[in-house]
């Protein structure tokens, strides 16, 4: 989880630091780029948070928050690459060791004061070479997963392409043998196929969507968590609970959509058949037709 602080800053969608935040008609913020891929998705303009519907199809930007997320990624920045946090606030002692039970670096004074009666210290660069060892193995399996995720992908798009293959050339090659009412059932078949072509299309562009904000999702973590494994030791003590946390809870991966694909038979598998069975009806009201025509012939005769 994040810190107390860093909750404030966070989106309700992405779970990342906001960026181009805009509020709501019902006072909550979400970023503007996540807020149009949910109403996208959702096909209404109703918040992610409570679900009141906006009035607003374009709502204002949050420049205070956003000026906040930003003087707070700034602050984050600088306490990394300035080193100020290896120094004791309490003491203003160089912090060299790690209290086991407050799971926090301490300098020398700490370890000797009351507050750390009876606990267990270790040196900092002892820990930090374990930590890292686990943080380290939980990152591989992140990367693992976003390799997964990204050979997900490619079969998300491979489906998409299927999709569009359409099934219209071999039907019409089957009409092409009938006479007008055929050609009235080929129209009405391919209606149908076009129908369900937009539907699937539109399914898969949306799945498409879900893993593409997975995979960023995971790039970013990804990314912050190699940073995090280059910063200075107390920096990555005191962010790796955090850290370690959103590496192991990263969301479930998107699942391929059932029914996904068009059921290509069901338009052209036995065609003529089936066709033939739903022609019956004018069969035989012609042949009825003949007969009585050939029994009107007779008469007259």
């Amino acid at each position: 989880m994040a810190s107390a602080a860093e909750d404030d800053y966070i989106c309700p969608v992405c779970y990342e630091i906001f960026k181009a935040p805009v509020i709501l008609s019902c006072s909550h913020s979400v970023c503007k780029e996540c807020l149009q891929q949910f109403w996208r998705i959702k096909k209404t303009q109703e918040c992610p948070v409570c679900r009141r519907r906006s009035s607003k199809d374009n709502p204002p930007y949050n420049l205070a928050l956003k000026n906040l997320c930003e003087s707070f990624l700034k602050e984050r920045n600088e306490r990394c690459s300035s080193g100020s946090e290896e120094i004791c606030s309490l003491h203003s002692e160089e912090l060299k060791l790690f209290c086991l039970e407050d799971k926090q670096p301490v300098c020398l004074v700490c370890r000797d004061s009351k507050q750390h009666d009876n606990h267990k210290f270790r040196p900092i660069s002892e820990v930090v070479s374990s930590y890292k060892e686990e943080l380290n193995t939980a990152l591989k399996s992140l990367q693992k997963k976003h390799k997964r995720n990204e050979k997900m992908k490619r079969e998300f798009e491979k489906s998409v392409q299927h999709i569009k293959l359409s099934t219209e050339r071999q039907i019409k090659q089957q009409f092409e043998k009938l006479h007008q009412f055929l050609r009235d059932e080929e129209e009405s078949t391919i209606t149908a196929l076009r129908e369900e072509e937009e539907q699937k299309k539109q399914m898969m562009k949306e799945k498409l969507e879900e893993m593409n904000r997975h995979i960023s999702a995971l790039s970013h973590t990804i990314k912050d968590m190699e940073e995090m494994m280059k910063a200075t030791d107390v920096f990555f003590l005191k962010e790796f609970p955090v850290s370690m946390e959103r590496v192991q809870n990263s969301k479930p991966d998107p699942q391929m959509a059932s029914g996904a694909l068009i059921h290509v038979p069901r338009y052209s598998g036995n065609l003529p058949f089936r066709v033939w069975k739903k022609m019956q009806d004018i069969v035989q009201n012609s042949e009825s037709d003949c007969r009585r025509s050939e029994l009107s012939h007779i008469h007259w005769k």
